[in-house]
């Protein structure tokens, strides 16, 4: 079983990291950092813009699984420590496993944004995945946030290529 991982760095340590064993490769992507072969030019849309540029990057050669992180063994999202947590994720076997157990999301119909949400969702997701297709139209309501998570290509490949560019594109771009 192959397995990558994504680290989602700005400015913080991620030593950690090489405590990892069982994975083939490990993807550092540097936020506003030129010099780094992984650089996200902009530090904006938090992990999200780390995570859609390594799947807009390695669509094709993805590994089997692929754990995407922040840049902190130790954080308010999680119990314990990162590297514990990600042996945890793998020896589960599912094939989408979210380590964050302390940031559930509450309802979108109370979000004073949700009218621009639903918008964005129009625009961006509709087409790949309709809304009247969900299981409830309030989609946050007791999800996990503060994504950190392990998931098998296959659920990454359910979209293609362009659904993550242009998720990219617009957080890279957003005012």
């Amino acid at each position: 079983m192959s397995i990558n991982v994504v680290i989602s760095r700005y400015h913080n340590p991620v030593d950690w990291v090489y405590r990892l064993n069982g994975i083939n490769q490990i993807f550092i992507y540097e936020k506003e950092s030129p010099d780094s072969p992984y650089n996200v030019p902009v530090n904006k849309g938090q992990e999200a813009s780390v995570y859609l540029k390594y799947v807009v990057d390695h669509y094709d050669d993805l590994a089997y699984y692929t754990f995407f992180t922040h840049d902190e063994e130790y954080s308010w999202h999680h119990n314990g420590n990162i590297v514990d947590l990600f042996y945890e994720a793998k020896n589960s076997k599912r094939l989408y496993y979210n380590i964050n157990e302390k940031c559930v999301l509450g309802s979108i119909l109370d979000n004073p944004l949700y009218h621009e949400l639903i918008e964005w969702y129009k625009t961006y997701i509709e087409k790949y995945i309709p809304m009247n297709t969900l299981p409830n139209r309030d989609f946050t309501v007791g999800n996990r946030g503060s994504a950190q998570f392990l998931v098998h290509r296959c659920l990454i490949r359910r979209l293609p290529k362009v659904f993550y560019e242009d998720l990219y594109n617009w957080i890279i771009n957003y005012k």
